[in-house]
């Protein structure tokens, strides 16, 4: 009978980390949510007595983990029951992402690309490249990634926030005014995240604060330079006829938006579509996002974590020109936008 050992919600609410014991075996998990549709990932952790040759099918077909063949364990006589109270997890900042430490040793990690093409995840009692872990070695990037997660962890404070926010605020009315409302959008939860409203002569703008606070998940599985793109924050220029109640509902719709890469484990960038229904325009059913906004100013945000922040602004487009989008690239779609667009949103 399996025996839960440790379990964690993460950060962004949807999975969670389970560490579960069996008679001879021990497994660490992530579960999600079904609406997630990250499914469910595993690692072996260790045996705890003398390994087998292979692995047991029939086992795993009456709903049992099955034991690390010998060719794969470190020490095939196998090892003790990890100790619960000694337990830790350390999940990445994305939320994507977990590693088990028993006291400081590091146990296991479960990378976000876990799940793909029969691979699962490392153990530091595997060796080689074994069907349900892989060895865990010194040399492994992972390793340091943990550690920086768990400094990130250990050093939010009372103070983190204020900082953040203060120079956020600061960075964005430099370029493009003085705000007039503050819209807190983090119902009160980790991280915290608000949308500026800042009155122009030519429209109002609307812009995120704190999304870059935690990286997007899954941009690693995109591009070898993650850290180019995985801080956002949002923005949308409205034209100057739009009366508050528009303006308050398309400020809806971005803090929606401002949590969709940690509920769907995707990620927003520069040339990416997305379905918007907030423009008045019923012409535009869909957004395109962009680093320059054809009407206002480039400001540079400072970097976080030390990644730079990309600030992005929805432009307004069609299905036909969303649809050349997907076919032949953004680019072909963004170089033929009028720069007027926005005005008519």
């Amino acid at each position: 009978m399996a025996k839960v050992l440790l379990e964690e919600v993460g950060p962004n609410g949807n999975l969670q980390a389970v560490v579960e014991s069996e008679e001879d075996v021990c497994y660490f998990y992530i579960f999600s949510a079904p609406e997630t549709k990250f499914g469910m990932r595993s690692v072996w952790v260790r045996n705890y007595g003398p390994a087998p040759k292979s692995i047991d099918g029939d086992r795993m077909r009456k709903g049992h983990p099955p034991c690390n063949p010998a060719a794969y364990c470190a020490d095939p006589a196998g090892s003790p029951v990890p100790d619960a109270e000694a337990l830790k997890i350390v999940w990445l900042p994305e939320g994507n992402g977990v590693a088990l430490y028993e006291n400081r040793e590091l146990l296991a990690i479960i990378p976000p690309w876990s799940g793909q093409s029969g691979f699962h995840g490392y153990a530091r009692e595997a060796i080689g490249e074994g069907p349900v872990a892989w060895e865990l070695t010194e040399d492994n990037v992972l390793i340091k990634r943990f550690k920086d997660a768990a400094l990130f962890w250990d050093s939010w404070n009372d103070e983190t926030w204020p900082n953040v926010q203060d120079n956020l605020i600061s960075r964005l009315e430099g370029g493009y005014g003085e705000h007039s409302n503050y819209y807190a959008i983090d119902d009160g939860e980790w991280p915290p995240k608000a949308i500026l409203r800042i009155p122009r002569t030519d429209g109002t703008v609307l812009v995120t604060i704190g999304v870059s606070l935690r990286p997007q998940p899954n941009v690693e599985l995109s591009t070898e330079s993650p850290e180019q793109f995985r801080r956002i924050e949002l923005g949308a220029l409205l034209p100057l006829s739009w009366s508050d109640a528009d303006i308050k509902r398309f400020a809806s719709y971005l803090s929606a938006q401002s949590g969709l890469p940690w509920s769907k484990y995707t990620w927003l960038g520069a040339g990416h579509t997305i379905p918007c229904d907030s423009w008045l325009n019923p012409e535009f059913p869909f957004a395109i996002l962009q680093h320059e906004h054809p009407a206002l100013p480039d400001v540079t945000l400072d970097r976080q974590s030390g990644d730079p922040v990309n600030l992005l602004w929805f432009l307004p487009i069609s299905a036909e020109e969303r649809t050349a989008a997907m076919e032949n690239g953004s680019e072909s779609v963004v170089a033929q936008l009028p720069a007027l667009r926005w005005q008519n949103a």
